[in-house]
């Protein structure tokens, strides 16, 4: 059993993360995205809400999901009232998600990999949901990632990624490799950063 599958844990490492900066990679997106002017934004494994509260700062409604019963909680607590007003939250594991509404952004921070192996299936709701001329960021771990922190983690192939990637329009595609330590303990990084949008035009 990896840490992340003990009771409790992924509450204890949120609350960790409260105070942190929000990620570059959702910095980029809201970048990009623009002010969300009352437009819906889904936040896939929100865990602390760092980056959910970075996107209500920027005038977006967010459904934010995460499997961890206290994110909610611990979220809501620390907006004004304006904002969570903004917000919806749903407790729910990434194998329980069974559907999403069409949506004009997708932030999903570190969380992707442990879909496991409902990583494919997430994915295609994650692509239904997204509307064209929408925004997505999100992170995959490479095949020479040595995760340890779960029992189920996809890892994916260049390959794979590709095919994943394939009919969006992706503005950035940073590759990281790297010894260090997550924290669950040493880890060797193996992450593709993505930010992509779908193209207004598509015909689906």
């Amino acid at each position: 059993m990896g840490y992340f599958d003990e009771p409790g844990a992924w509450s204890r490492y949120n609350a960790t993360q409260v105070d942190r900066e929000p990620r570059p990679l959702a910095v980029a997106l809201v970048e990009h995205a623009g002010e969300g002017a009352g437009r819906l934004a889904l936040d896939l494994g929100f865990g602390a809400g760092v980056e959910t509260a970075l996107l209500l700062d920027h005038g977006w409604r967010v459904l934010a999901i995460d499997g961890d019963p206290a994110a909610g909680d611990s979220l809501t607590a620390r907006l004004p009232a304006d904002q969570a007003e903004r917000l919806t939250v749903g407790t729910e594991t990434f194998a329980e998600l069974d559907a999403l509404p069409p949506a004009h952004l997708v932030h999903a921070g570190r969380s992707l990999p442990y879909a496991g192996a409902h990583l494919s299936r997430l994915w295609q709701l994650i692509r239904a949901a997204l509307l064209p001329g929408g925004w997505l960021a999100c992170d995959l771990f490479g095949e020479r990632d040595t995760t340890t922190d779960a029992d189920d983690i996809a890892t994916l192939t260049d390959a794979e990624v590709d095919r994943l990637l394939t009919g969006l329009d992706v503005v950035r595609h940073e590759v990281q490799e790297a010894d260090g330590t997550a924290y669950a303990g040493p880890q060797h990084w193996h992450t593709h950063s993505v930010l992509a949008r779908r193209p207004s035009d598509d015909g689906s």
